[in-house]
């Protein structure tokens, strides 16, 4: 009992990620063998970090040495799982929404190099995370028969929750670690509200030219102004709890208006 639970994801966050983007591509485009294909080779790779940065040697030499050899089982277990998974999905699903499975593959290749790597926490390293995370809705729904804009539909508002929110996050955390770093706490709040301000703009001008859905900008709504206001006015880092049971609630409300609208 206590190493199944030292090994499962330490990332809490990360569980929101996995989850909110599976459960609206089902909800919205149904449930097929290759889009279940899919969700389990994701699945496999989310389990596979811990076991992967204990083997890697990221949670101390302790946990490596009194951890390693379960580690290394779950993580063969887990890349075994993931890999039948993966090939299965490339076998059975369509061949013309095949080159979908990219669009989650590319960043998830990148976020393992950065994990290798030790800069997995990173901005590119998140980012990346969030991509791949967000973006296993395309190939999922396009394996139900669903067109490359209504996946689309899905993935771009929890990108743009996931990106957009975890900046947000790390301008309060540099706020105080090791001291503080006011001027990487100033960059990253600017960045933030850059990137959330263009990508509103972007996604509303894409609308009205038809490239975009409309359900797209008005399900990124919430996660673009919640990311404003925690970098605009970052809460004390003694209420990241409640930070992180806020996201939990956008992320809900994304999932929502995602399943409602697309």
């Amino acid at each position: 009992m206590t190493t199944a639970r030292v090994l499962l994801p330490k990332e809490h966050g990360a569980y929101g990620q996995v989850i909110f983007p599976l459960v609206s591509v089902f909800a919205v485009a149904g449930i097929s063998p290759a889009g279940l294909a899919v969700s389990a080779a994701v699945i496999a790779g989310f389990l596979a970090h811990e076991p992967a940065v204990i083997v890697l040697g990221f949670r101390g030499q302790r946990a490596r040495r009194e951890l390693s050899s379960a580690a290394g089982r779950w993580l063969g277990v887990c890349l075994a799982v993931g890999l039948a998974a993966a090939l299965t999905a490339v076998i059975i699903i369509a061949p013309k929404a095949r080159w979908s499975l990219l669009v989650p593959a590319v960043p998830a290749v990148f976020l393992v190099g950065f994990m290798v790597c030790g800069r997995e926490k990173s901005w590119y390293g998140e980012t990346a995370a969030a991509f791949a995370f967000a973006g296993v809705a395309v190939p999922v729904a396009m394996a139900a028969g669903a067109s490359p804009n209504a996946a689309l539909a899905v993935a771009i508002p929890f990108a743009v929750l996931f990106i957009t929110t975890t900046l947000a996050v790390r301008v309060v955390i540099l706020r105080v670690r090791g001291g503080g770093d006011p001027r990487a706490a100033a960059a990253t709040r600017r960045a933030t509200l850059a990137i959330a301000a263009a990508s509103g703009l972007l996604m509303t001008a894409m609308t009205l030219v038809g490239w975009l859905a409309p359900p797209v900008p008005i399900a990124s709504a919430p996660g673009l102004l919640t990311s404003a206001l925690v970098a605009a006015r970052p809460p004390s880092p003694a209420r990241l709890r409640a930070l992180g049971w806020t996201l939990v609630a956008v992320s809900t409300l994304t999932a929502v208006i995602v399943m409602m609208t697309v």
